[in-house]
């Protein structure tokens, strides 16, 4: 697959009042064929100063296309979400996925590293700083001209559950979240906690056969705790067999995408 690299700097954009906001409708981008696919390295800047690595694939800047926030887990990097984002690149959003801080080429200092911390606290309070990461992810995604600032779609794995949750919950931007093996406590955070403030965003949850009792029972109880008429997160189970293997599932990417794209892409008047 042919991909250009090029470099940007991230720039921060100011934040918008709190609570969700449905967006209109965004116009889907032209199909892009795989050889299409240029992925650019991009730099972010953080609050704090912190400079991330990130793949942005963009779209035809001549339209405005729904974004995707791809969040990896903790220990891993961009490069696991490489399928993911290339799919969702090819149904027509725009994707953006980070080296969060300590990951990847997102390290400042080797001693600095996730891999290398030994404690549990530290490693919590690593992936709490995190959540600056995504601020600042989601506001470089805003400020790109031809992406649609209020259609971001959140997608994250194992503790980066935790992290898109988080963050949707104080984005008014938010327009779905996608939590592949999410579980109700993640290094300090507790699921639940931050939902209310997104019931009714739709919401899908993935599990691998091991934990698909587990994952039910998360989004069950979360529907209990809000008490909402209306249930909003749906759970989808894969073939994998562990929560490490579901990356590596061949059904993945079209059970991400497809719901993605009907919220994202809804269709007016029959046609899409």
């Amino acid at each position: 697959m042919l991909k250009t690299t090029l470099l940007a700097l991230g720039m921060l954009v100011p934040v918008g009042l709190s609570g969700h906001l449905h967006a209109a409708p965004a116009t889907p981008s032209p199909a892009i064929q795989p050889g299409d696919i240029e992925v650019r390295t991009v730099k972010i800047t953080t609050k704090d100063k912190l400079e991330l690595e990130a793949d942005y694939y963009a779209q035809d800047e001549d339209e405005r296309a729904p974004a995707a926030l791809l969040i990896h887990d903790a220990g891993a990097d961009r490069s696991t979400l490489t399928d993911l984002a290339e799919r969702l690149h090819r149904t027509g959003f725009a994707v953006l996925v980070p080296d969060l801080r300590g990951h990847g080429a997102s390290i400042a200092k080797p001693e600095e590293a996730f891999a290398k911390l030994e404690e549990d606290e530290d490693k919590a309070r690593l992936w709490a700083f995190a959540t600056r990461d995504i601020d600042a992810a989601a506001r470089w995604l805003r400020a790109q001209k031809s992406v649609h600032s209020a259609n971001l779609n959140l997608l994250g794995v194992g503790a980066g559950c935790a992290l898109a949750v988080r963050h949707g919950a104080g984005d008014e931007n938010a327009r779905s979240l996608t939590l592949i093996a999410p579980k109700a406590e993640m290094l300090g955070f507790h699921l639940a906690d931050d939902m209310y403030d997104l019931e009714g965003v739709p919401m899908q949850f993935i599990a691998s056969r091991e934990s698909k009792k587990d994952v039910q029972e998360l989004a069950d109880e979360i529907h209990k705790s809000l008490g909402v008429k209306e249930e909003f997160i749906d759970v989808s189970a894969l073939s994998a067999k562990k929560d490490k293997d579901l990356l590596g599932d061949r059904r993945l990417e079209t059970t991400v995408s497809k719901p993605l794209k009907e919220i994202a892409f809804p269709q007016r008047g029959g046609r899409r």
